[in-house]
């Protein structure tokens, strides 16, 4: 029997921890959609509300509390969409307790809570990946063979935008410091990402800004000069407060790859565009669930005892420059996080 055909008979049994909108409206039905898994429990702190919102899948089993997806034994992986504050407990406790997990990007907010997770994983023997998932996505994965197949020549620069506009979403919980929020964090740290996966290394950070309008609240936009050496920079900016906005460019000595929408390609048709000799060229793609193309990816690595994709050290290295980039700019990261709060308490249902 073939391992596709040993992934297609044993479905991968999914467990989602939290009832954010993400594990809801995206992430719960691409599982659900997979060719190789299925949505068979969420937790949540509001069972109703839960019950409701994943209504779509009738047979899942809803417990009023995380820890009981993590005492199922039918369950094998977990996705957790939690704020970045609870990534790190509540994967190390998914871990240990058998479960092999995909986080919700970030993986974490600081290196430190990153190498316990990663010791966790390599511990209890289970597979971790960040959801990063947007580099499953056919027109990244042609982008990058394109880069590393030499077709732009040596890559000299990578600028690239991220930016969700949240003015009239005050109580978002992007807004929330104590949460893990921020834009350099949260959408920026695609953007970091991305400089990190076209150069293939980590960078050092030379210069960087973000607005911090509120004492010891979150940046609301960051901009950052990476350097990865031999004059091969990334440009990254990220913001809360403008129009949605998102963008790659990638410039070689020969030629320039642009990619208008790397993130989330929801109601288009994806592009990539090659540039060579005054030539522009068109590489069109389907529309597709990247999501969906994410935990197939994982569920597969599952059955088969493969690495993911996304590594873990490649993960770290991220966490490690987004720290950096704090650093370079002056804002205290990771911010102080209180005792858990009745506020965190909504939040994390």
């Amino acid at each position: 029997m073939s391992d596709d055909q040993i992934v297609h008979d044993h479905p991968v049994r999914w467990g989602i921890i939290g009832a954010a909108s993400i594990g809801a409206k995206v992430v719960g039905p691409a599982i659900n959609a997979s060719s190789n898994g299925c949505l068979a429990a969420v937790g949540s702190r509001d069972a109703r509300r839960a019950a409701e919102l994943f209504a779509f899948a009738p047979d899942a089993c809803i417990y009023g509390d995380y820890e009981s997806v993590l005492q199922d034994p039918e369950i094998e992986a977990v996705y957790i969409p939690l704020p970045n504050n609870l990534h790190a407990e509540w994967t190390i406790k998914a871990l240990q307790a058998g479960k092999h997990v995909l986080c919700e990007k970030p993986l974490t907010t600081t290196v430190k809570e990153g190498a316990k997770m990663l010791d966790a994983a390599r511990i209890h023997d289970r597979l971790l990946m960040e959801a990063c998932m947007y580099r499953f996505h056919p027109q990244i994965i042609y982008a990058l063979e394109q880069v590393n197949a030499g077709a732009i020549g040596s890559v000299r620069l990578v600028r690239v935008s991220c930016a969700i506009d949240l003015r009239l979403r005050p109580d978002n919980i992007r807004w929330q410091p104590e949460l893990g929020g921020g834009s350099l964090i949260d959408s920026g740290c695609l953007a970091v990402n991305f400089c990190r996966a076209v150069y293939g290394r980590q960078p050092r950070v030379v210069a960087a800004r973000v607005y911090a309008p509120t004492p010891g609240g979150i940046d609301v936009a960051a901009s950052a000069v990476l350097d990865f050496d031999g004059g091969r920079f990334g440009l990254i900016d990220t913001s809360f407060e403008t129009p949605p906005r998102q963008g790659a460019e990638i410039v070689g000595e020969k030629g320039m790859i642009t990619i208008p929408v790397p993130f989330t390609p929801w109601d288009i048709e994806p592009v990539v565009f090659v540039t060579k000799h005054g030539q522009m060229t068109e590489q069109s793609f389907p529309r597709l669930d990247q999501y969906q193309m994410q935990v197939e990816h994982f569920a597969r690595c599952i059955r088969s005892g493969g690495l993911p994709a996304m590594s873990l050290n490649e993960t770290l290295e991220n966490i490690a420059t987004i720290e950096a980039i704090y650093r370079a700019a002056s804002h205290n990261w990771p911010p102080v996080r209180p005792q858990r709060s009745a506020l965190m308490a909504s939040f994390a249902s």
